[in-house]
């Protein structure tokens, strides 16, 4: 799952870290604000909004996560946001250009 949360893209980790935080999920080093007061000194919690923070910090949170629960729950989140972009890739590539019906 590691290598999941390093390849997603920001927007996908954003998600899952707010919906993690929705549910009060715990990982390692606690909750999202407990994470943050632990792995960065520097802000802490005090900007606690996950679309401010790294690619890295958010797939450094998830990683903390070890309860088979969460993992799949994660994984499902993902799986979503997977099959979102394959359809918008399918709707785009499926239009036809009027000058296509012409012919």
């Amino acid at each position: 799952m590691d290598e999941k949360f390093d390849t997603a893209d920001k927007k996908v980790l954003v998600d899952i870290v707010k919906l993690a935080q929705k549910r009060g999920l715990k990982g390692e080093f606690g909750d999202w604000k407990e994470f943050l007061n632990s792995h960065d000194k520097k802000f802490g919690a005090g900007l606690s909004d996950p679309s401010k923070r790294s690619h890295e910090v958010l797939a450094a949170f998830l990683k903390t996560f070890s309860k088979e629960d969460d993992l799949k729950f994660f994984d499902n989140i993902m799986r979503h946001h997977s099959n979102q972009y394959l359809l918008e890739q399918m709707k785009d590539n499926s239009h036809i250009s009027p000058y296509q019906n012409r012919v």
